[in-house]
């Protein structure tokens, strides 16, 4: 079976729930004009079966489009050069997890693909 990419999105707004999104497609965030693409990860998470004092380096590319303007933002817990959250068209997008595991990929047997992941994201409303 194929594994398959999910952006899971959670908001604090009544207007939105849960999405999810196979392969690169589009993500469109119900009751907003936004859609959402998650076009690249930077895993530096604790390895598989080391305790480390410290969580990782997690780093998310995505693209949010409104109308016909996509505005290319980054989302990291520990950069110098982003942060866990971004302000695009009057919404906060923010970094909320990253799954599955590094266990879990690492049993995957291979280098894990862009496809393999799980980002959980906030989105909140002007």
């Amino acid at each position: 079976m194929r594994p398959i990419i999910a952006l899971l999105l959670t908001t604090a707004c009544a207007w939105a729930g849960d999405t999810s999104v196979t392969g690169a497609a589009p993500t469109p965030i119900i009751g907003t004009d936004l859609t959402i693409t998650l076009t690249g990860i930077t895993d530096q998470r604790c390895p598989a079966g080391v305790d480390c004092y410290w969580e990782g380096m997690i780093r998310l590319e995505l693209d949010v489009m409104q109308d016909a303007s996509v505005t290319p933002i980054v989302l990291c817990n520990l950069c110098d050069d982003a942060t866990r959250e971004a302000l695009v068209a009057g919404h906060t997008i923010a970094l909320r997890a990253l799954d599955p595991s590094t266990e879990s990929l690492a049993r995957l047997g291979r280098k894990p693909q862009l496809f393999d992941y799980t980002a959980t994201l906030t989105i909140t409303a002007p």
